[in-house]
């Protein structure tokens, strides 16, 4: 890939602080959806957040609630995907147009954005990532807001899924392509598993921990870096989880940005790992 056509990639899934701040100037700024979440954290940090301090006008969606579907099958993971019914409801809840261009933020670490992106890319909506979400744009000099920013619950628009590209477990079982596990390594190795059923990884893959794949002021490395981080042969098919299907996100932005179009598999390791009948493999 050219420099060229890797900055055309990487500018139809990301936008910088800086670009923002012209854009609000501009008047044409997008929909600005705040989802910071955390794996570990209460359920309502996020939103706790968002009212201690948000980016001007952004509005909060709930990935638990919105970009995530009722955990009702354990093979289908921990943070199963959201049916078309259940995203519009929630977005037109939250006084979403979804008709107009969107921007989804969070902080460095949470992948929220990653999920909201992928989602609502899946619902075939114009959507991007601030690149470093809101601590990019406190460090450019962009000022926050405190409080709930709350609009008129608009009728939900029909959406339609399967815009994006995605696997179930017998699909990943007969991948033909290269299959990576982002979690940390020593969850890949089956040396610890504090969440899920069983312990190790799925047959095959090979693990780019997801801690790599965002800089130390929370942006996206650049084009060769990504390139060396992911190590993928040319023109190979990819497939790419994690733990229950949030932070493998990143990494397909990651390969975005590269103009790879990487392969989700949903229910990630939380599903795998439930069905006993599916192996594990342990070690590097």
């Amino acid at each position: 890939m050219t420099q060229t056509s890797s900055l055309a990639a990487r500018a139809r899934v990301l936008v910088s602080a800086a670009e923002l701040q012209s854009m609000l100037a501009a008047g044409v700024a997008p929909h600005l959806l705040d989802v910071r979440w955390q794996l570990t954290g209460p359920r309502e940090a996020g939103r706790a957040a968002y009212r201690a301090g948000h980016l001007p006008g952004a509005r909060f969606v709930d990935l638990e609630t919105v970009l995530t579907g009722p955990a009702a099958q354990p093979t289908l993971g921990r943070h199963p995907l959201p049916d078309a019914q259940r995203l519009a409801a929630g977005l037109a809840a939250a006084g979403i147009d979804t008709r107009q261009p969107l921007l989804v933020y969070d902080e460095p670490g949470s992948f929220a954005a990653g999920r909201a992106w992928w989602v609502l890319r899946d619902a075939g909506l114009d959507v991007r990532v601030l690149d470093g979400g809101i601590t990019a744009w406190q460090a450019a000099g962009g000022a926050l807001e405190a409080g709930d920013h709350e609009l008129p619950a608009l009728e939900p628009v029909a959406l339609s899924l399967g815009h994006l590209a995605q696997v179930d477990a017998d699909g990943l079982a007969a991948f033909d392509g290269t299959v990576i596990d982002v979690r940390a390594p020593q969850r890949f190795r089956g040396e610890v598993e504090p969440i899920d059923p069983r312990a190790g990884h799925i047959p095959g893959a090979v693990n780019r921990p997801v801690s790599g794949f965002f800089a130390a002021d929370g942006t996206l490395p650049d084009p060769d870096a990504l390139s060396e981080l992911l190590d993928l042969p040319a023109d190979t098919p990819v497939a790419v989880y994690c733990g229950s299907g949030v932070s493998a996100t990143q990494v397909i932005i990651a390969a975005a940005t590269l103009g790879v179009e990487a392969t989700l598999y949903p229910p990630s390791w939380s599903g795998w790992s439930s069905d006993p009948g599916r192996p594990a493999e342990l070690g590097a």
